[in-house]
């Protein structure tokens, strides 16, 4: 795990100092290193398709199912009884 959580971090800190070097300094005429209104909007397209597929799959989970019906409860189990013990046999032992 802090394998990861390293590489995770290594990752939004190039990214962030690349953001920082592009806009730091900006004169009209220099190039960015990276073209951030590509970025922008492959982002923005990405997050839009993601919303669409977790609304369509949260409607189908949460929708009824009209193929199954309900079902009727079942009937309870019979009571079986058992007669209480007695204690009329008074066999001693002698």
């Amino acid at each position: 795990m802090p394998y990861l959580s390293g590489v995770l971090t290594g990752i939004i800190l190039t990214i962030l100092l690349v953001f920082v070097i592009d806009h730091v300094n900006d004169e009209p005429g220099s190039q960015d290193i990276v073209n951030w209104g590509l970025v922008a909007d492959g982002l923005g397209n990405t997050v839009a398709d993601v919303n669409e597929q977790v609304r369509e799959e949260v409607h189908e989970a949460t929708a009824p199912d009209a193929e199954t019906p309900a079902s009727e409860p079942a009937a309870p189990a019979p009571m079986t009884t058992t007669p209480p013990a007695t204690t009329d046999n008074t066999t001693d032992v002698q």
